[in-house]
């Protein structure tokens, strides 16, 4: 049984890497490659037979299942994909815990729609974006000529903390100084007359052909996963989607997700309102973990899952209406 690598360590211990996260769901479970950033679906009976390797030695592994075909593909596509490792040493220490308190922002992420409203009280949001330290920052324009008026929003916000910005606007061609902002990683278009992905300067440019109605609907995609040792964490103690983040519409009222019906409050109210007030009145959904809202208890994207639904109340804990079903493993 097994690779000829496999046979060559007979005499020594099977080891799981522990940057590799096993993640039972209901339908189906996963691996999060948290070194590699990437996800790996797999049968619910892998884990178990990785629970039960896991320690022992290989020989004593290979003489149990000797006559399991199952185990014998595991065991090498496990091998294959480096999930577990040989070593004269039975076990390792596990990941250690990041804090999630080492950061002292605010607001960690953040989705704008810039208007009129915005643009004639810019010094008070660039202020209030600043002082919340947001990291990631998605900003939306409708306007079909908004080239000068990004540029001047960009501007606004040269010295603040974002360090990943993305745009959203309605196809038009993009400045060339706006390829000068380094932070801007991806810019999506919509409106576009045909479908298409092209990279430039660095930046990522993905054209849709839909109008911007449909862009913020609150929908999970495969696209809207995280695979890191942060947001594993974060997912851990906290609502990975909803921690930190807010949306803000175009009169400035600060929201949860674009389909919120409650304001919180606003960005450009006085920052020690925002900061007293409306970062306690969002952080009570924040502390609602995947694990206590159904169907995501049971789903394989649990930890990784940064789709912002809010949670509602049930008779027992917490619901969400997802358009994923962990019970079948398919998207209705």
């Amino acid at each position: 049984m097994g690779s000829i690598y496999i046979q060559n360590n007979k005499d020594k211990y099977i080891n799981f890497f522990s940057c590799c996260i096993l993640v039972r769901g209901f339908e189906r479970s996963t691996i999060y490659d948290i070194q590699r950033e990437t996800i790996e679906f797999i049968p619910n009976t892998l884990i178990d037979f990785v629970e039960d390797i896991r320690g022992r030695k290989v020989a004593d592994v290979l003489e149990e299942y000797k006559f399991n075909k199952i185990a014998k593909e595991y065991l090498i596509f496990l091998e294959k994909k480096e999930f577990i490792f040989y070593s004269s040493t039975a076990s390792f220490p596990g990941l250690s815990d990041i804090s999630i308190n080492e950061d002292t922002s605010e607001i960690l992420f953040a989705t704008v729609v810039l208007s009129p409203h915005i643009y004639d009280n810019m010094d008070t949001f660039a202020k209030n974006i600043k002082q919340l330290g947001i990291r990631r920052l998605h900003l939306h324009i409708d306007n079909e000529s908004c080239m000068e008026q990004l540029l001047e929003v960009l501007s606004a916000l040269e010295y603040s903390r974002v360090i990943n910005l993305s745009l959203s606007v309605p196809n038009q061609k993009i400045n060339k100084r706006v390829y000068d902002n380094k932070r801007i990683t991806s810019i999506t278009l919509f409106n576009s007359p045909r479908k298409r992905s092209v990279k430039s300067n660095d930046i990522i440019k993905n054209y849709v052909t839909c109008d911007d109605s449909n862009l913020f609907l609150t929908r999970f995609n495969l696209y809207d996963i995280a695979i890191s040792i942060n947001a594993y964490n974060v997912a851990k103690n906290y609502n990975l989607a909803l921690f930190k983040t807010i949306f803000i519409d175009g009169n400035g009222n600060i929201k949860h997700n674009f389909s919120d019906k409650n304001s919180h409050g606003n960005i450009l109210d006085d920052f020690e309102e925002i900061k007293t007030n409306t970062v306690k009145k969002l952080s009570k959904l924040w502390n609602i973990k995947r694990d206590d809202i159904e169907p995501c208890n049971v789903c394989e994207f649990r930890y990784c899952c940064t789709t912002t639904y809010i949670p509602e109340k049930a008779k027992t804990g917490y619901k969400v209406n997802c358009n994923y079903n962990p019970y079948t493993a398919e998207f209705n």
